[in-house]
């Protein structure tokens, strides 16, 4: 006879998927998260060359061309700016996320936790049923071959 599924199984099992799902959200945020962090550096750098360019030309350069560099130079300072802002995002979505998985973990091995004490309480109920019917089996038994003894004895 096959055991019938505990009735909390359903909710651990909803549980357990809620905390997977948790985790690959904050998995995906990390990683979206070291994606910006990369591009931050990549701007960075390209900045700083961009920068000894500039200098290394110095005085040797025209008007348009000085305003040229210094506007492309701002315009990579506004996309470090807000890259970094983005950054700032992400770690503040990856906090909610780790939080939201701390949650959703918490509930599950709580509710892992009580299953498990009651399946052990089942079993254990069910190994004194076992025992009860056994020690009646025997007792009956012992009584009959008393029994038989006496009658046929």
């Amino acid at each position: 006879m096959a055991r019938k599924a505990h009735p909390l199984q359903a909710a651990v099992q909803v549980a357990q998927a809620r905390e997977e799902e948790a985790a690959k959200r904050l998995t995906e945020s990390q990683q979206r998260l070291a994606e910006q962090q990369h591009r931050v550096q990549q701007l960075m750098l390209f900045r700083g060359e961009y920068a000894t360019q500039f200098q290394n030309e110095g005085g040797g350069i025209s008007a348009r061309r000085f305003r040229d560099y210094s506007a492309f130079l701002n315009n990579l300072d506004l996309g470090i700016t807000q890259s970094r802002h983005q950054l700032e995002r992400l770690q503040q979505e990856i906090q909610r996320r780790r939080q939201e998985w701390v949650q959703t973990h918490a509930k599950t091995k709580a509710l892992e936790e009580v299953l498990a004490r009651d399946l052990k309480a089942c079993a254990r109920r069910e190994d004194q049923r076992e025992q009860r019917d056994s020690d009646e089996r025997n007792l009956r038994g012992s009584s009959a071959r008393k029994a038989d003894l006496e009658d046929g004895g």
